[in-house]
């Protein structure tokens, strides 16, 4: 039997502070903001806090989108938090940040499994696609956090167009 577990690391540096930053991805509220294209709908019960709860919809590229819970399990400002995912997906995610001399490095771990049944029997022959598709979300993610965080700095994007509203 073919794993429909999926493991993605994804890093990348960040021109902004670690503490807008972290206060971007640790905010699931915001996601529709910055990670544009990707994050449809965020309902969650409050701020960032151990045990909070949020009900997420989202997309990549491929034509399906996916729901999921997600429960905060750890909350460690402003390094690290990880989040427990349930829903079409199953598992863990983890976000680490380190400051750098001009801003932050962000590292995502994302360990889930399938949990859609069409999904998990077509895991095997569209595994490719799913990679893909996950690289392409994170491609926007990479493309929005930045300005984001130096939104929230209250710093100009050198390289970006109208600002984004911070929630």
């Amino acid at each position: 039997m073919v794993s429909s577990l999926f493991v993605f690391v994804d890093e990348w540096d960040v021109g902004a502070p670690i503490g807008d930053v972290f206060r971007a991805v640790s905010d699931a509220r915001t996601y529709p903001v910055w990670w544009k294209a990707v994050y449809l709908n965020v309902e969650a019960d409050g701020p960032p806090k151990v045990g909070g709860v949020a009900r997420m919809l989202f997309k990549g590229r491929l034509p399906y989108r996916l729901r999921i819970v997600t429960t905060m399990i750890r909350l460690e400002p402003p390094r690290e938090f990880e989040i427990a995912v349930n829903g079409d997906l199953a598992g863990r995610g983890m976000w680490t940040l380190a400051p750098t001399a001009t801003g932050t490095h962000v590292r995502f771990d994302w360990r889930v499994n399938i949990e859609r049944p069409w999904m998990r029997l077509l895991a095997p022959i569209l595994g490719p696609a799913f990679r893909w598709n996950h690289a392409w979300a994170i491609k926007r993610a990479k493309a929005g956090l930045e300005p984001y965080a130096l939104k929230l700095a209250g710093q100009f994007p050198k390289h970006v167009g109208p600002f984004i509203s911070a929630p």
